[in-house]
């Protein structure tokens, strides 16, 4: 059986190799949100998604926006 890890919750869908898409529900399980899959033999395993690793920057391209309360920059 292949596990596939997921961030969507509580509901996934996904297509089978016959071309038709199924929807399935999470449970839980063993201590976490899973749901198998007879028809494709594959097992679906919730993963909260985790914050990026990468720093974001604002674009130097973008002009300044009054009212961006993410960088502190008002004095516009």
């Amino acid at each position: 059986m292949r596990t596939v890890y997921v961030s969507e919750y509580p509901v996934i869908q996904h297509r089978q190799e016959n071309g038709d898409v199924v929807t399935g529900r999470l449970k839980r399980q063993q201590g976490t949100l899973q749901i198998a899959c007879a028809g494709c033999d594959t097992l679906f395993v919730y993963r909260k998604p985790r914050p990026s690793r990468i720093a974001h920057y604002k674009s130097p391209l973008l002009p300044p926006v009054k009212g961006n309360w993410d960088t502190g920059d008002d004095e516009h």
